[in-house]
């Protein structure tokens, strides 16, 4: 294995993506060799390769060009090589890296043993991709909602991929009212769709929270749980807005830039708890992981609609300029590796 090439995209310099055909490093111990069948694009990819918000560049996660498949970290493949007990060619495996092994936008990738996971073989791989991204959500309510009971009323701000993941669970996981918030109406039609009980389309990036149908401002959303899912200031400033008193704040979507400002003295009076969520790779034996693939196999979380256009590697510039965009009703965009 240790001569075998295979396609890889190669972030060259912010926002410039070239495929080009690498070698395959050989393997230590504890490693595994994953053919990647599909992918999908992150919206915490695009602010990383983008690189035009402050927090993005002065990350320098690499020096260019980055390390090829980077920052890829949402795949599904098969084992080809393994030196790993737990893993045998021919499997197929779930990818949920941490930093040091999101190579995802690539034919061939090395990773630990340790951010794999067993899928059945059978069944639609988009689907069962989409795990990674419900095993972050999931993560994220155990410290956005840590008690044992739902709440009443929940708010989503942006429902995106991530964000309509948020709308389905907060819903199974019990909570009776969930508002979902976004700019575009389309996302917004998804969302009811997909549970949520009201939607708020908002028209601009003000910090007004809108009723959709007067479009006058709404004062008494005043949810038990705000969710910001959009990686955007403005939407924590909506999250911020819409919570209520001895509410709970979970920050999702990753910094814009070092600081924000926050209305401390209404967070101070209405006695709020904020969390944030990272790392869902490194929780105990990729717990939230497991739990979304459960979820998703037994078919309790819809995930078909979440990936709404496909490209191939060789098209990853194309891919990630909708990714982008927004455009043609995207929700997520995945890749193939034909």
């Amino acid at each position: 294995m240790s001569q075998l090439r295979g396609e890889a995209a190669i972030l060259v310099g912010p926002g410039r993506l070239e495929v080009e055909e690498v070698p395959v490093r050989e393997l230590a111990d504890g490693e595994v060799l994953v053919r990647n069948t599909v992918g999908a694009i992150c919206g915490s990819d695009v602010h990383r390769v983008r690189a035009e918000s402050p927090f993005f560049r002065d990350m320098n996660d690499h020096p260019f060009p980055c390390p090829p498949g980077y920052p890829g970290h949402e795949g599904l493949g098969e084992v080809l090589e393994s030196r790993s007990p737990k893993f045998r060619p021919g499997e197929i495996v779930l990818t949920v890296p941490n930093h040091a092994y999101m190579a995802s936008f690539a034919k061939y990738q090395t990773i630990s043993d340790q951010f794999l996971l067993h899928v059945p073989s059978d069944g639609s791989p988009m689907h069962y991709l989409m795990a990674q991204q419900l095993g972050t959500v999931v993560y994220a309510l155990k410290k956005f909602w840590p008690e044992p009971t739902p709440g009443r009323s929940a708010a989503v701000v942006g429902v995106g991929s991530a964000g309509m993941l948020f709308v389905q669970m907060l819903k199974h996981r019990g909570f009776e009212r969930v508002v979902a918030v976004d700019l575009d109406p389309g996302r917004l039609a998804l969302a009811r769709k997909l549970g949520a009980d009201e939607t708020v389309l908002v028209p601009d990036q003000s910090v007004s929270v809108l009723d959709p149908a007067s479009g006058s401002p709404v004062e008494n959303f005043d949810v038990e749980l705000a969710i910001e899912a959009a990686g955007t200031d403005s939407a924590r400033d909506y999250a911020m807005a819409m919570v209520g008193l001895r509410g709970r704040l979970g920050f999702f979507g990753m910094p814009e830039a070092h600081g924000m400002q926050v209305p401390y003295a209404s967070l101070f009076g209405k006695q709020i708890t904020l969390a944030t969520a990272v790392g869902a790779q490194l929780e105990p034996n990729l717990a939230s992981f497991r739990e979304s693939l459960e979820l998703i196999v037994a078919d309790e979380i819809a995930v078909k609609d979440h990936i709404t256009h496909t490209f191939d590697l060789k098209r990853i510039d194309e891919a990630f300029e909708l990714a982008h965009s927004r455009a043609d009703g995207v929700v997520k965009v995945g890749i193939t590796y034909d």
